[in-house]
């Protein structure tokens, strides 16, 4: 039997620089249940402010846009890539952990991923997270008539794993979810494709797409030149894989893999890669400082089964922490933009930073921006 120390350590993300005392401080709040609870009632006192609504773009008729067997196409009919992101109005954020009502005591919501339908409603998928609950966390289900109001409904998918970044699309008429899953303790989890039973409710798995040695996260999937393309890092590393079909189990590691190394800065997905007709721009999160800190916007320039390049736009990163106080001041780790004809409406999330090392990692919330 291998001792505990051949396992690989499993990580959620790749390490972050932390002060030893401000670690020392977070182990020791840890271990006191009545403490870590007084720590995070206090992050979300001082960062997670209810929005004052005060300023609400007008909402965009997005019905008909995305009627089509593949939503968001690919490649997307818009007609320029999304740049400038900016917070919508005073809308934010829009859905923090107070809003869930079915988890238990839920610590906070992250990695949005949005769906519209064929009339024109929003939907939205999160990650709904809960410390010190087994499972930790599942999928959950908010919707909106404009996108900018948004009503929780209820996890729609749980395992006895922790599931996130539950990246949804439409393909020749179905709905499907890939949702990250993170076993923890028996090893590196596979990446499992799940088929909506009855949308937005019900899903089933129907693949096992990837199994990889070493933990790896965020399958982020699209389409290029008749191929499915899957991304996958953890944090420092990049893999690729590649499949003729969508549901067809064990995809096919790219020769290269991994096609990025040692690249903390941008080599973990963090949201839907965006297809053009010449070009497929990818959403990486920055992780060489913080986990999550901020997404860094690049363009692939060459992607075949046996060759990868890629470069970071001049316009990156795409979001990060603003500074000071707030939901989203310290960090930001998602990206899902949708074209809807006037811009981009995008689903990103936040994370608080002054006192963050002694408060706290869970307390991402989910806002709307424009882009």
């Amino acid at each position: 039997m291998a001792s505990d120390s051949s396992r690989p350590r499993l990580l959620a993300h790749a390490r972050s620089r932390v002060d030893p005392v401000l670690h020392s401080a977070r182990r020791f709040l840890a271990q006191s249940t009545l403490l870590e609870r007084a720590a995070w009632h206090t992050g979300e006192r001082l960062h997670v402010r209810p929005p004052t609504g005060r300023r609400v773009p007008d909402p965009v008729d997005v019905a008909g846009r995305y009627d089509g067997p593949a939503v968001p196409t690919y490649p997307t009919e818009a007609d320029r890539a999304p740049s400038l992101f900016q917070p919508a109005g005073d809308v934010n954020p829009v859905l923090t952990g107070a809003d869930v009502t079915d988890f238990g005591r839920t610590d906070c919501v992250a990695d949005p991923f949005l769906f519209v339908t064929e009339t024109g409603e929003w939907h939205m998928f999160f990650e709904v997270y809960t410390h010190n609950r087994e499972p930790s966390a599942a999928i959950a289900h908010a919707e909106s008539a404009d996108g900018y109001e948004w009503t929780y409904d209820r996890v729609v998918l749980e395992t006895d794993e922790h599931l996130s970044y539950p990246y949804v699309f439409r393909w020749d008429g179905d709905h499907y979810m890939i949702p990250d899953r993170w076993a923890k303790e028996h090893g590196p989890a596979g990446v499992t494709l799940y088929r909506a039973d009855s949308f937005p409710h019900e899903w089933s798995p129907v693949a096992d797409l990837v199994q990889p040695a070493t933990p790896l996260h965020d399958f982020s999937v699209f389409r290029w030149e008749g191929r499915w393309w899957g991304l996958l890092g953890d944090g420092v590393d990049l893999y690729a894989y590649y499949s003729d079909a969508l549901e067809a189990p064990d995809w096919t590691p790219h020769d290269r893999n991994p096609v990025v190394e040692g690249r903390a800065r941008a080599a973990r997905p963090g949201g839907r890669p965006l297809v053009f007709e010449d070009r497929v721009l990818a959403f990486y999160q920055d992780c060489a400082d913080r986990y999550g800190e901020a997404v860094r916007l690049y363009e692939i320039t060459d992607l075949t089964p046996t060759s990868y390049d890629d470069e970071e736009r001049d316009d990156s990163p795409a979001v990060e922490g603003t500074g000071r106080l707030g939901w989203n001041s310290g960090a930001m780790h998602q990206v899902d933009p949708w074209f809807d004809g006037e811009g981009w409406h995008c689903a990103v999330d936040g994370n608080l930073g002054l006192g963050y090392q002694v408060l706290g990692e869970h307390h991402w919330a989910i806002g709307i921006y424009r882009a």
